[in-house]
């Protein structure tokens, strides 16, 4: 064999092998045990490299072991791109084969962080509606050249298609970051990155940057905002973190989603989004479970909403929200949707709670949760007389958002009902603090429940739970419905539950 044809058989090779990133990714977990010792001495200004290797050989000798296997693993994983689907080869040694057929798609992601589009390398996500045993049914980081080959395979079912694509404005983005944060994300966020430090600096470092900013804090409420001197520090500091880690997911929920695109074909969604790190999905349209117009009562209250969807593989990683309209008004929502879904089933609904009168029943449990703060002070200033008073003051804080349940659930009462026709059902519901109005295709209802406790069958009333299909099984949960006219609704649809 010639030297040419050596060359170009080993260029095969390697051509159907994952970019050499993934390197860093097999051994990353693992690399930190050499990392430790050496940044420690790095940050003590103390390094020498062969004391280093003299008292760390142990952990280098442990260390090239593993790259060692990452390098095996690496060489032993390989996948190709056929005309009608992907193969790949993964697990130890290689032994696992896996086939996934383009026309069984659900989603396939791309994702390009800001250090892989220094070498080239995407990440991608496929799935689709087996209920394989990771989390994904494909991941693999490819190459720039084959992540386009990937793509246009994918993408042949639109090409020559018409399209059509919705951006939202700037300015909603920003509003949508602002009301779709989360205190407890940012809060793992923080948790996360502070954990990442203390495997580099250990727990003395760490201490070390707590320190550094609790003074710099300190330093600046006794200068400028003095609030120690009239709110407790416990409070102040339970207001700090939720404040703080609202603040971080609302830097990552808008990094993530700016730019945000969609755009239709017949058969497929095309949407874009990110800054740092760049995301591209294609869906199958048919795969999609249902859309979900979901609001805050805020929201509600100012005609805005956002529109998700319900797809396996989208929508799954952390701190992404499956949207499709990321947020708009109501009157750009309809326009939008019938550009988007112009096949959405749009029953009208014809089952409701009674309103007013219903009130009562939504309230009852969120006014019992809202008196336990008061009852509790009460309890522990009769009992506990020298308790330290800053709890009272937790507990009263811990009754605001039990108050603000209570509202919500109030306007629920009369946003809830439901509605069938042939083409599917919406429905109307409260869950927790979110309102949702779900457009269902009735081929996409895999169970309907119909509930009824002691004090259900005193009113006639019922609680309907309707499930729909996908990997994990998604319910519906519409409360406090007349009875009669559901199970009238349910037999006129061909649903033998009585």
């Amino acid at each position: 064999m010639s030297a040419k044809s050596h060359f170009e058989a080993v260029r095969r090779f390697f051509r159907h092998r994952q970019h050499p990133i993934k390197l860093i990714d097999y051994s990353s977990r693992n690399l930190w045990l050499l990392l430790i010792p050496l940044s420690r001495r790095l940050i003590a200004l103390q390094f020498h490299f062969q004391e280093w290797i003299r008292t760390s050989w142990l952990d280098i000798l442990i260390i090239s072991g593993i790259f060692a296997i990452a390098v095996l693993r690496w060489l032993f994983v390989s996948f190709d791109i056929d005309p009608d689907g992907l193969s790949a080869k993964t697990g130890l040694f290689g032994m696992v084969r896996t086939k996934v057929y383009f026309n069984q798609f659900t989603t396939v992601s791309f994702c390009q962080s800001w250090y892989s589009r220094l070498f080239g390398a995407h990440k991608i996500y496929i799935e689709t509606n087996a209920r394989s045993v990771g989390r994904q049914d494909v991941v693999l980081v490819l190459s720039q050249k084959n992540a386009d080959a990937l793509y246009k395979f994918v993408s042949a079912l639109s090409n020559e298609k018409p399209k059509v694509s919705y951006s939202p404005k700037k300015s909603h983005l920003f509003i949508f970051s602002l009301l779709f944060s989360s205190a407890l994300t940012g809060m793992l966020l923080y948790g996360t990155f502070m954990y990442e430090i203390y495997k580099i600096v250990g727990i003395e470092g760490e201490r070390a940057v707590l320190q550094r900013v609790n003074g710099e804090v300190t330093k600046i409420d006794s200068r400028f905002l003095r609030l120690t001197e009239t709110i407790p520090q416990v409070i102040l500091g339970a207001a700090a973190l939720v404040i703080g880690g609202w603040f971080i997911s609302f830097i990552a929920t808008l990094v993530r989603h700016w730019s945000f695109n969609v755009e239709r074909s017949d058969k497929q969604f095309f949407i874009k989004s990110g800054v740092l790190i760049k995301r591209r999905h294609i869906i199958s349209r048919d795969k999609i479970n249902y859309y979900d117009l979901t609001q805050t009562l805020l929201m509600k209250i100012f005609h805005i909403c956002s529109v998700t969807l319900d797809c396996a593989g989208y929508g799954q990683s952390r701190r992404e929200i499956s949207a499709l309209i990321p947020i708009t008004t109501y009157d750009q929502m309809n326009a939008s949707l019938k550009l988007l879904v112009p096949e959405l089933p749009r029953p009208k609904p014809e089952i409701d709670t009674s309103g007013a009168n219903g009130v009562r029943r939504f309230v009852f449990m969120p006014a019992v949760f809202c008196m336990m703060p008061p009852v509790a002070i009460k309890l522990m200033d009769k009992y506990f007389p020298n308790h330290n008073t800053d709890i009272n003051a937790l507990l009263a804080i811990v009754t605001l958002p039990l108050i603000w349940l209570v509202i919500v659930k109030t306007a629920a009462a009369f946003n809830t009902s439901v509605g069938f026709d042939s083409t599917g059902a919406v429905l109307n519901y409260c869950k927790g603090y979110q309102f949702h109005k779900v457009f269902l295709p009735k081929k996409n209802i895999s169970m309907i429940r119909v509930i009824r406790n002691p004090f259900q069958l005193t009113n006639n009333t019922c609680t309907l739970v309707i499930c729909t299909v996908g990997l994990k099984r998604k319910s519906h949960v519409i409360r406090f419905v007349q009875y009669d006219k559901v199970k009238e609704m349910c037999t006129r649809e061909g649903y033998a539950l009585f």
